[in-house]
């Protein structure tokens, strides 16, 4: 792991001995740059619970501990408000799903230690406005709408009602994406109770499917953290070598998104101690060791890296594909021609604002280090194969 500082280091063998419950054997960490940097990640309460025993400096380790114990407050906190909505969902006969941040921590050893940040729930498209009108009823404040899904805040957590999952493409594969693999994604959701109420929750098949869209919509657009990858690998490795392929290699081969699950697992395998199972393959060490040093350098939704935004538009075309396989030249200028339609304006016109913008100072120009980065970044990306359904 050459390419990585101490602190990398250091950080990815906590999260081992973390998610799979092996020993540290660490004896020369700079504690403070190790926390400071998962928090960035957010994986904080998994970082401390692993290394704790190890941490030596008083002041040190009582901020980490109350700042784990306000992590864990947070997730207790937000599994009531999971249990609130099922109850008014119930009420209402909405029939609905929450997803990610609770039914991700299900699948880790200590659930309490995923940090959780808000309420993710599906409706069906039908059922869309009244549960809008529903919560919006119930006092929840309406803080944005977008096109896949309109947020609400109550009692200071964020709430996404959503219309359709991140990552699914505006093309013919994606509308067969949301019509055949997530046709049934409500009737066949789970009930469960961990205490502090029932809340409807994904089957494992809805769930990796989620996780996957969900992972590679952020990775190639402002980046993602080792949050993250953690979620694809305590939840994937709890599944047989036998049961992961009976459940996901035909819907993600045909869906072009097998690669994809190969390598984040590969690299989970890798770089986070993972058990690694046959349906897994292969792949180069170059490859892997990128990915990780991508999720590195990004932290949480690119929280480590401002550059990463300014990327964006030479990788990821939402409208279309997750992933552009357009040059960095001929994706800036698709990027150019949709803002000139949104805006009703020329293209010269968007690009004399640009240039106007720059000289008087409110945005720096796009410089040889952001152009270089989004050309590896695609690179990167182009390995994986997303949505290509002839690589198989």
């Amino acid at each position: 792991m050459k390419a990585f500082n101490r602190t990398q280091t250091v950080l990815l063998e906590c999260l081992s001995a973390a998610l799979f419950e092996k020993q540290l054997h660490i004896t020369d960490a700079d504690w403070k740059a190790v926390f400071r940097e998962a928090n960035a990640h957010k994986v904080f309460p998994l970082v401390f619970d692993a290394s704790k025993a190890l941490v030596t400096e008083e002041s040190l380790l009582q901020k980490a501990q109350k700042l784990t114990r306000r992590s864990v407050a947070t997730t207790v906190n937000i599994n009531y408000a999971h249990a609130e909505l099922h109850r008014l969902m119930q009420k209402e006969n909405i029939p609905y799903v929450t997803f990610k941040g609770l039914s991700s921590s299900l699948y880790y050893p200590h659930p309490e230690l995923r940090v959780c940040g808000d309420v993710d729930f599906y409706v069906a498209p039908e059922d869309f406005e009244r549960c809008e009108a529903t919560v919006e009823n119930a006092g929840f404040l309406c803080s944005g709408r977008e096109r896949k899904h309109t947020s609400f805040e109550k009692n200071g957590l964020t709430y996404e009602l959503h219309r359709q999952m991140n990552g699914i493409p505006l093309n013919d594969l994606g509308e067969r994406l949301t019509q055949e693999a997530f046709g049934d994604l409500i009737a066949t959701a789970m009930e469960y109770d961990g205490g502090q109420g029932t809340v409807k929750i994904p089957d494992k098949l809805h769930h990796g499917l989620i996780l996957l869209l969900h992972t590679l919509s952020h990775m190639t657009a402002e980046g993602i953290g080792l949050r993250h990858l953690c979620d694809w690998a305590v939840f994937e490795s709890s599944l047989s070598n036998e049961e992961f392929t009976a459940l996901f290699e035909k819907p993600l081969k045909e869906f072009g998104l097998w690669r994809f699950a190969q390598l984040l697992s590969l690299c989970s395998v890798e770089y986070l101690g993972a058990p690694y199972r046959d349906w897994q393959g292969s792949a180069e060490n170059e490859v892997l060791e990128a990915m990780i040093l991508d999720i590195l350098a990004a932290g949480n939704f690119g929280k480590k890296d401002e550059d990463r935004k300014g990327q964006i538009k030479y990788i990821a075309d939402r409208g279309e594909f997750t992933q552009s396989t357009d040059s960095i030249l001929k994706q800036a200028g698709k990027t150019i021609a949709k803002k000139a339609a949104l805006e009703n304006t020329s293209k010269a016109a968007v690009v004399a604002e640009y240039v106007r913008n720059v000289l008087a100072g409110k945005r720096k120009p796009d410089s040889k280090k952001t152009l270089d980065a989004a050309a590896q970044r695609k690179a990167l990306y182009s390995e994986f194969h997303l949505f290509e359904t002839d690589v198989f």
